[in-house]
């Protein structure tokens, strides 16, 4: 775990996407801090850059995935860092010390035990590599449309109104 302010609710790294249920939006201000402890999970990281291009990163997390964005130009998707899924969240929100929603989120089935997380990770740093990336990449988006291909990737055809 990193250091944080003791009992901090997850809303204030946190806010939910108008993209989708699936997707959150990391706080300018914590983004560091997610970036720091995504990095320590030992998980590849998926990369694209290139000159007059936008920048990605993708780390894959659970069912889902990490991603940081840096526009170049005008941006359809504004630059910051997301997290792909509920799942990864919640697994944020322990590494981070944060409190977690109470109860489950628009989209969330269930809300998932702490140590089946944990678990679904330690079985995630086993796999292989090549697959690992792929995940990663396919979260890698420049705007609204492409994040919600990644989101049917991951989670299905997630029609929820």
């Amino acid at each position: 775990m990193t250091p944080s302010e003791p009992g901090r609710v997850w809303s204030t790294v946190f806010r939910r996407s108008r993209i989708s249920p699936h997707v959150f939006v990391v706080a300018e201000a914590a983004a560091g801090q997610v970036d720091q402890v995504v990095a320590g999970l030992g998980l590849p990281q998926a990369t694209s850059n290139s000159l007059f291009d936008n920048a990605h990163w993708a780390t894959p997390l659970l069912d889902g995935a990490v991603t940081r964005l840096l526009t170049y130009g005008p941006p359809a998707l504004p630059s910051g860092t997301r997290v792909y899924g509920h799942r990864p969240l919640r697994l944020l929100c322990h590494l981070m010390d944060l409190r977690p929603p109470a109860r489950a989120l628009t989209g969330e089935r269930h809300v998932p035990d702490i140590d089946q997380l944990l678990a679904d990770l330690d079985w995630q740093r086993q796999a292989e590599h090549q697959a690992l990336l792929a995940q990663a990449r396919t979260a890698m988006a420049n705007d609204a449309q492409e994040v919600l291909a990644a989101v049917r990737v991951f989670f299905g055809d997630q029609r929820l109104t």
